[in-house]
């Protein structure tokens, strides 16, 4: 992507202690989201309920880290006017997994509507800087449409990546 990204730091799954009894942790990474209202840690996971039946859907979340409840808030809003930057951080680590894993497919959804809304605009203004082989998708749940190719000016609910 010719996107401007963050750099990203791994982070061991060990220290979501909290997380393991739901979710087994496949990835995780940390970077910084720097800009007038300061600095904020975030956090992006790639997880799988467990017990999930569907060894190669994964779950695509990110969000500030609350470093007193070790959790990952997503719906913490740092408008430090950096959001593309971010999702292009959060975009390429999706593409550095699903091409180490070619039959993954990610799932990611907004912690509340209006942020699904916000990630579909963010993604529909760098569609055409997406690598080729990478495949996005959005979920209508109204009337069991389900996923279709991501276009512009539809409404989703949520969306699925993956390698062509």
């Amino acid at each position: 992507m010719s996107l401007q990204k963050y750099q990203t730091t791994w982070v061991n799954p060990k220290e979501y202690v909290g997380y393991f009894t739901f979710v087994d942790i496949l990835d995780s990474c940390k970077f910084y989201s720097i800009g007038k209202n300061g600095e904020f840690e975030l956090r992006l996971l790639i997880t799988r309920l467990k017990g999930d039946t569907d060894e190669n859907v994964f779950n695509l979340g990110f969000g500030v880290w609350d470093r007193q409840r070790k959790i990952v808030d997503d719906t913490i809003e740092t408008r430090n006017n950096d959001m593309q930057q971010i999702l292009a951080t959060v975009a390429d680590k999706a593409i550095e997994f699903l091409r180490k894993y070619p039959l993954a497919a990610l799932y990611a959804e907004g912690s509340t509507v209006v942020r699904t809304r916000l990630y579909q605009r963010e993604i529909a203004k760098i569609i055409d800087d997406i690598p080729i082989e990478l495949r996005i998708d959005g979920l209508i749940r109204k009337d069991d449409v389900g996923f279709i190719p991501f276009r512009k000016g539809i409404n989703y609910d949520a969306f699925l990546l993956s390698i062509k």
